[in-house]
């Protein structure tokens, strides 16, 4: 028999001491534990009692053992893990641990039946306790199943949640992207449409029924456009709402867009493909990806024009995904889109037309519409050649089964009126067959009658009977004028509003004021927004309105804008025809000047500088934090409406009213204090090109009524061209680049006081240029420019191989046309505007669509560059001149060849169509012009000139009679009978090649541009140079007048266009102008190089003149001080390099030796030697002290630049073909060349430290070499260029060389192509140069230097701006 000290020993030994302890530890600590504390606490008691008891009856020691183990170790495991969680996860973990927390339980139970001695030896004697046990563990083993089951399946749960999550993360990450970018309109949409806003049930099932066969069809041939048409009223919205409703059920609403015009985001084209792409995106989750990716790579995308927005925002990432289903696009209520050269949405439905159908996309489009002619003409012209569903017209459809449908539409709601309101017998049938047939026949063919109807009898403010009676007591039912009996309706809510009130007549003027303001807001406004604009008490105007809600739709949420229900209701009041009580009818004139009066009053009492308190380190409006929540806080709804459209409401203002002297008087003191606070608003808004529109509208009024407002007006818009570019995405930039470099103009007088601490040095120019806008973006040679004859756009054509289109209101980029291999020499719009034909040096002719870009067709048949392409005037044929001495005539409507006229023995130059398209005329190089027969393909005559003819152009005199102009490489401009090609004057203006003639009957004007880049303006009648317009750097290479004359558009070989002013007249620009600056070492003073060959010192403080001396007979290519700054090199086109002393400009030397122009000069890092380099394949090293060359170095191709290495003992060299040569400076030997560049060196230096060799191409590349004794290797490099960043080279594993590491440390700031003046070690961006005061791209034109910055003008300005603020 075992004693019980032994028992007791042996079941503690088994356990072990150490667990023994640690239950005794356990206990006290086991109810803290969450969820099962209590449970372990009794289990481990139990545990402890059994093994510390002392019995005399022999207990299954394994079995106990064991037991023992598991709970002291499951118990362990949980409370371990139990004890990390948070108060979240343990409720999440409840259930899992209930099965758990069951067993554990019973093992309570048992063990403290087992520690009880009487129980136990009962038990034990009895043999029980191996089933007990055996039952425990197996309850144990099912337990913990069950919790690892339930723990898997949870962690499953909280993977695929997880999953959830982040994809939820996602999407709203892509719909904040989305948002934030695309900018949508959402009350554009269907969804944000009244759900009682569609057909009523039953109605319009003929034409709901064509319109679902119609988009269920699925034959490839089938129409994708269907065009609804329909008079005001008729219910093409509600048609359009009813389609959207059905398809969103059926998930095939790919998007909506409502148009309003009373609201100007409903109506903006600018907003039509951003608002559709986010609506798609909702739809498409794999568009919605697709479309990110595209914003995330080009964020400006929803900003660029029509046709890059549907390609790039819609059909191309819609293309790229598999299966896509199909969908529908609404436009519903095309009528109310802003007009864009005349028609509703611009190009965009033309670009629909075009571009949908050929683009594989199963996706089809409704558009709604009023029958407007400019619609109808833009289905004709855009449609003839597209599929289209055959139009339908709402208001020509069978009048029985409208009848029919309007009939139930009353007596629906009628019926809902009369148990609504508890209508009673002596109508039972209310209101009866004949005034409910009355009703029917009023209406016609118009639901908004029907609507209106409704409305007026259900407004709770009268009873339904009476307002009823007094509807069928007015009017005449035989009346035949189109809106009269809906005219009659609104009529009679308006007069029962004010029927027996003794105050009637200030309530309509309260009406006049408050609901004129309404129906001719650009936008709708809210209750709250409405008061704070108008001055006026919100519970007032609620008051106003509340018997109007009829007639328009007021939401209980002041916040939420009032909106009319239909057009008709806001031309029933502007028209007095109509509106036959004068109490209500809106005074157009004076409300305008009246809401023009308030928004001036809100600008004056809210606008400042920086109104939304942005940090001065944020330059770009995209990088302002938490912007769109700092607007809203800041830019309240009225002030936002008053800054987008004062301009409107002031150019529509009636003079002869009681407004018109406060008008005056806060237009002036808007103008004066106000102006940059408010583009700073509409810049950071995202409005900038309303800066413009308001301008622009404003012009006419303050023009006539405040002249010296106008000029401030006059400024502002002038600013604002000027810096579109850079203010459109920086509105701080308006004060930190505008007013740094504009004028000394009445703008910047009234607001000096907000100059940056970035300053002009040198004097400003007194008046703004006569170039209105540059445009910039070709990379090359501009070689051609054709106005659209509608207005609005420009096609220019380059050597960079591109045709581009561009908008004249605000020289943006509209698109770029793509197709020729090599350089466009022309480009021309047709006469209606809808295509272009270009021609170029891949010896075709293409035909594009002048919208969407799109090449129909490809004439081939020159073997030589074609020169030029134009239409005939009929726009049937084209005639083409080449470098093959051809002309050629084609069919265009036939696509092929009719002719080809030989007999020009050099390449053809000009040509234009004469006699109705009959004749054509043709110059060459071979100083020939040829009249050809277009029919019988002969020449008709041949005159023999004195010169190589290089552009023709005729003009029609004031007394009508024809003549041809010829200009010649020889400068003369021949005025020739259009009959007898005889001349019969001359019109002379120097000695450049006239390289283009354009003419005006409108202004009876001549304009010419010459290989000297001048553009001269001529009266053929006086046969006198009237005006000069200097600013290209290049030979002008193309000239053209606006339809009017009072604009001239200009290309050049200096890779711009510019829009001039035609109206200025004398010499716009300097005939003598700034072609290369130098910043010596000290930076006091600043040298310059002109055209003319001055070399002239300016003091840096105040940009004034300390001398000016002619030293060339040249242009001055280069400039280079000596590191002691006591001279100055100057290199000119006239073969020689002056040396100066820096003091006086006094010569010292004339070096000789160059037989070409010296494009380059340095001095030595000891001053001892200098370097200069020519197209004429020298490289000369000179000795200073004796004036001599030392060493010739000749190169196989002609040499742009030539420098130094820091230690003196090399002299690097770049080449016109692309080489880059190493000479030691010591023998004159060549140590090597550097290849693999096919494009000219226009810059090359050695790094400070000598480690580095750096070069600038002129295809805009930068290639960066280490250099290791004589061993060069290429070596990839950090881009300084942020409007480059595409050309950073890829390191692999080599570090990349930084700009601090390649050039001066004291070249602080870097001029990038775009005009950004940056800290290239920091990429921050300074402030902007206007185009008209810089040529990045050659490199001489512009200094930089210990935070001086100082750049040459084409219009003879030398600029000089003091930097060193930004270094601080």
């Amino acid at each position: 028999m075992v004693s019980p000290a032994k028992q007791k020993s042996d079941l503690v030994d088994l356990l072990g001491s150490g667990a023994v302890q640690a239950l005794r530890l356990a206990i006290p600590l086991a109810k803290t534990i969450p969820l099962i504390g209590t449970t372990i606490e009794g289990s481990l008691e139990a545990v402890l009692h059994i093994v510390e008891a002392v019995d005399d009856v022999k207990m299954k020691k394994e079995k106990c053992q064991l037991l023992a183990n598991r709970v002291v170790a499951i118990i362990a495991a949980i409370t371990t893990e139990l004890m990390k969680n948070d108060h979240a996860t343990l409720a999440r973990r409840e259930n899992s641990i209930a099965a758990l927390r069951g067993t554990l339980r019973d093992v309570q139970t048992l063990l403290k039946d087992l520690s009880s001695s009487s129980l136990v030896r009962r038990i034990l004697k009895r043999g029980e306790v191996d089933d007990k046990l055996s039952i425990l563990h197996q309850k144990l083993d099912t337990a913990i199943d069950t919790f690892h089951i339930t723990e898997n399946m949870r962690t499953e749960d909280a993977l695929n949640q997880l999953l959830a999550a982040i994809k939820e993360g996602e999407d709203k990450r892509d719909i904040l992207l989305m948002n934030s970018l695309l900018r949508p309109v959402m009350t554009a949409s269907y969804l944000s449409r009244a759900s009682v806003s569609g057909c009523f049930t039953g109605t319009r099932q003929t034409l709901l029924d064509q319109i679902s066969m119609w988009f269920n069809d699925k034959n490839s041939q089938a129409p994708q456009i269907f065009w609804l048409s329909g008079l005001g009223g008729t219910g093409k919205t509600a048609v359009s709402h009813t389609v959207c409703e059905r398809l969103h059920a059926n998930g095939q609403l790919g998007a909506s867009f409502f148009f309003s015009r009373d609201d100007a985001d409903q109506r903006r084209v600018a907003s039509i493909i951003p608002t559709l792409a986010f609506q798609l995106a909702s739809v498409n989750p794999m568009y919605r990806s697709k479309l990110c990716d595209v914003l995330k790579e080009h964020p400006d995308a929803p900003s660029r024009a029509q046709q890059y927005q549907l390609q790039e925002l819609l059909l191309h990432p819609l293309q790229q995904i598999p299966s896509l289903p199909p969908y529908l696009i609404i436009l519903d209520a095309l009528d109310e889109c802003d007009k864009e050269r005349g028609t509703e949405g611009g190009d965009l439905i033309p670009l629909i037309l075009r571009k949908l159908p050929g683009s594989g996309l199963n996706i089809k489009v409704l558009i709604t519409s009023r029958p407007e002619r400019s619609i109808q003409d833009m289905f004709k012209i855009t449609g003839h050649e597209m599929n289209i569903h055959g139009t339908t017209v709402l208001h020509n459809m069978d009048q029985s089964a409208v009848e029919e449908d309007i009939a139930s539409y009353l007596a629906y709601h009628l019926q809902c009126i009369q148990v609504a309101r508890n209508i009673h017998p002596p109508w039972p049938a209310w209101p009866g067959n004949e005034a409910f047939n009355d009703l029917v026949k009023r209406a016609g063919l118009f639901f908004i009658f029907a609507a209106t109807i409704v409305n007026i009898v259900a407004d709770t403010y009268y009873s339904p009977q009476n307002q009823l009676q007094r509807l069928l007591g007015n009017g005449n039912i035989q009346s035949r004028a189109l809106y009269s009996q809906v005219d009659l309706l609104y009529l009679q809510v308006l007069k029962t509003s004010v029927e027996s009130r003794a105050d009637a007549f200030e309530l309509c003027v309260r009406f006049q004021k408050i609901v004129g303001a309404i129906i001719l807001l650009q936008n709708p406004l809210s209750i709250s927004a409405l008061a704070h604009l108008l001055e006026h008490d919100e519970a007032d105007i609620e008051g106003a309105l509340t018997p109007l809600h009829s007639l328009l739709n007021i939401p209980s949420n002041r916040d939420q804008p009032v909106r009319i229900f239909h057009p008709s209701f806001c031309d029933f009041l502007l028209i007095k025809e109509r509106c036959q009580d004068t109490r209500f009818t809106i005074p157009e004139g004076r409300t305008h000047a009246q809401l023009a009066l308030y928004c001036l009053k809100l600008m004056l009492r809210h606008l400042k500088r920086n109104i939304c308190s942005i940090n001065d380190d944020i330059v770009l409006n995209s990088e302002i934090p938490d912007l769109e929540s700092r607007l809203r806080d800041c830019v309240s709804p009225a002030l936002l409406y008053a800054c987008q459209h004062w301009g409107d409401h002031l150019s529509q203002s009636a003079a002869n009213t009681e407004l018109h002297k406060e008008l005056v008087e806060r237009m002036s003191e808007f103008a004066s204090t106000k102006l940059l606070y408010w583009v700073e608003v509409l810049s950071l808004e995202g409005r900038f090109p309303l800066c413009i529109s308001n301008l622009l509208a404003a012009f006419p009024w303050c023009k006539e009524v405040i002249p010296v407002t106008y000029h401030l007006i006059y400024d502002a818009y002038r600013l604002v061209l000027d810096f579109h570019n850079v203010i459109n995405i920086s509105a701080v930039q308006v004060y930190n680049s505008a007013l740094v470099f504009i004028p000394n103009c009445s703008i910047l007088q009234a607001y000096e006081h907000e100059l940056p601490t970035v300053h002009l040095t040198s004097p400003r120019t007194v008046e703004w240029d006569a170039s209105l806008l540059v445009l910039e973006g070709h990379t090359s040679s501009v070689n051609m420019v054709s106005f659209s004859p509608k207005g609005g756009r420009v096609a220019s054509a380059s050597d960079d191989g591109r045709v581009c289109i561009w908008d004249t209101s605000n020289g943006a980029q509209v698109s770029v046309f793509y197709g020729h291999i090599g350089a466009v020499k022309s480009v021309e719009y047709s006469p209606d505007s809808s295509y272009l034909v270009s021609g170029g040096f891949d010896a075709t002719i293409r035909i594009w669509d002048a919208i969407t870009g799109f090449s129909h067709f490809t004439f081939v048949g020159h073997k030589g560059s074609v020169k030029l392409a134009i239409f005939s005037d009929d726009g049937c044929k084209i005639a083409s001149g080449s470098d093959d001495k051809t002309v050629a005539i084609w069919d265009v409507l036939g696509n092929r060849q009719l002719a080809s006229l030989n007999g020009h023995s050099g390449p053809v130059t000009c040509l234009v169509f004469l006699a109705n398209g009959s004749q054509i005329l043709s110059g060459s190089t071979d100083s020939t012009l040829r009249l050809w027969d277009t029919k019988t393909k002969t020449a008709l005559k041949v005159l023999h000139c004195t010169d190589t003819v290089l552009c023709l152009s005729v003009y029609s005199s004031p007394q009508k009679k024809l003549t041809v102009l010829s200009g010649s490489q020889n400068g003369v401009i021949t005025i020739r009978d259009v009959g007898t090609l005889e001349e019969i004057s001359y019109l002379f203006g120097g000695a450049a090649a006239v390289k283009s003639l354009s003419v005006s009957s409108q202004v009876n004007k001549v304009v010419s541009g010459s290989s000297d880049g001048i553009i001269r303006l001529w009266d053929p009648s006086s046969e006198s140079c009237i005006a000069e317009y200097r600013g290209h750097s290049g030979p002008v290479e193309c000239t053209r007048f606006t339809s009017d004359g009072t604009h001239i558009l200009s290309s050049s070989t200096d890779r711009t266009i510019r829009l001039w002013d035609a109206t200025v007249e004398g010499v716009q620009g300097s005939e003598d102008y700034v072609m290369v600056v130098q910043i010596p070492d000290h930076t006091e003073h600043i040298a310059s190089g002109s055209t003319k060959g001055k070399v002239a010192l300016w003091k840096i403080d105040d940009g004034s003149l300390v001398y000016e001396v002619n030293v060339h007979h040249g242009v001055i290519l280069s400039l280079a001080f000596t590191h002691d700054n006591k001279l100055i090199a100057s290199a000119s086109a006239d073969h020689t390099i002056c040396i100066l002393n820096t003091d006086n400009g006094s010569s010292v030397a004339v070096l000789t030796g160059h037989t070409d122009e010296v494009y380059t000069v340095q001095f030595s890092p000891d001053d001892t030697l200098l370097v200069s380099a020519s197209p004429d394949a020298q490289v000369i090293i000179w000795d200073v002290s004796t004036k001599k060359p030392r060493h010739s170095l000749i190169h196989s191709a002609g040499v742009g630049v030539a420098s130094f290495s820091p230690d003196q003992k090399l002299v690097c060299s770049g080449t016109l073909d692309g080489e880059i040569h190493i000479w030691n400076v010591e023998s004159g030997d060549r140590i090597t060349i550097l290849k693999g560049n096919s494009s000219p060196i226009l810059w090359a230096l050695f790094s400070p430290d000598g480690q580095w060799l750096a070069s600038w191409l002129e295809d805009e590349s930068v290639k960066v070499w280490k250099v290791e004794g004589s061993d060069f290797q290429i070596w990839p490099h950090q881009d300084w260029r942020l409007d480059r960043r595409t050309d950073r080279s890829s390191g692999g594993e080599k570090e990349l060389v930084k700009y601090k590491d390649l050039l001066p440390d004291d070249e602080l700031h870097y001029l990038q192509e775009d005009g950004w003046i940056t800290l290239p070690h920091t990429g921050r961006y300074i402030c902007w140069v206007p185009a008209s005061r810089r040529q990045p791209w050659l490199r001489t034109l512009w200094e930089s230097r210990k935070g001086i910055f100082a750049t040459g003008s084409q219009a003879g300005n030398l600029t000089i701006v003091d930097l060193r603020s930004t270094l601080m």
